[in-house]
Order: C-alpha cells, then structure tokens, then sequence
C-alpha cells in the first residue's frame, strides 16, 4: 500500500547493514512494509573500454596509410568481441554481487521481523535512484547509511546521503 512503506537503501557495507536493522525494526513496530534498494555500481568506463577505443582510433589513424581499412582487419573485430565478452561478464558479477546485497539485506530484515519486504536492483547515480524508487513507492521514511562504500571518506556525511536528505520529500533517517 503506498504510504505505508519505509525504504532502505543498502551497498553491503556496516553502516548499510545497521540502516537495514533499524528500518526492519520500525517496519515491524509500525506496520509498514519494507523496500531494500541497492544501486549496482557504476562509473567510468572500464579500462579494457578506454583501451578498446584508443586501439579503434589508431587502427582508423593507420589503415589508410597501409591501404586497409578498418574493416579489413580481422584481429581488430576479435579484439572488439573479447572486450565485449569482458564487459558483459563485468556486468553480471557485478548485478549478481547487486543481488547477494539485497537478498541478506531482505534476510536481515526478515528475522528482525520486517514485513512486506519488496527487493530493487537499479543502475544509475546513487542518490537520483533512492529518490526515484522513494517516489515510486511513495515512501513515509528512507532509512540508509551515513556513510556507506563510496571513495569520499572525509565527510561527516556521506555524498549519497546528503542529496537524499536535501531532497527526499519524506523524512530522511541516517544511521551511523
């Protein structure tokens, strides 16, 4: 039921798991049901990208002086798929650590006696999607981390969490 749901926003991190304890503990005093969302990474290109392209660039550079073109070049389109491959296989680790999260995450939750406890795995900037998934839920509460995994460490709260709280339109809880 909208409304009556509290989100919590998880990455596999002690803070993260502390923010799924409390927010499992007021869903089983309030009644309402239990939202775990956890953002799977992202970021810059990985490297075996960035070098796919530099290789395609050169190759273009190159093939008209030797008579070829790029097309031509057969090891170029095996390095192309190798890449692919890496890339994909990247992916899928890194949705099924995504999903590893969730499911202790909703574990957790369960033996502190969450209820109605729903699971989302979302692909984008951290912060733009636990409001999202808070606005698609229609959420009274979003529970997360003060400061979770991210790289910024020297901040009193954590980049993520300050967006959210700055522009979450229900009340924001941050656990520590």
């Amino acid at each position: 039921m909208a409304g009556k749901r509290i989100l919590v926003a998880v990455d596999g991190s002690a803070h993260g798991n502390r923010a799924v304890d409390l927010a499992a503990e007021l869903s089983a005093k309030l009644g309402h049901d239990l939202d775990i969302v956890h953002v799977l990474m992202h970021g810059r290109p990985s490297q075996e990208l960035q070098r796919m392209a530099e290789v395609e660039h050169m190759i273009s550079v190159a093939a008209p002086t030797m008579g070829l073109s790029a097309a031509m070049v057969p090891g170029d389109f095996g390095r192309l798929m190798a890449a692919a491959e890496e890339e994909t296989r990247a992916h899928q680790v890194i949705r099924d650590i995504g999903e590893e999260i969730v499911r202790r995450a909703a574990e957790r939750a369960k033996k502190a006696g969450a209820t109605g406890i729903e699971t989302h795995l979302e692909v984008g900037d951290d912060a733009d999607e636990i409001l999202d998934r808070a606005d698609a839920e229609g959420v009274r509460m979003i529970v997360l981390g003060s400061r979770g995994l991210g790289r910024v460490r020297g901040l009193v709260l954590g980049s993520v969490s300050q967006k959210v709280l700055l522009h979450a339109p229900c009340t924001v809880v941050t656990v520590r």
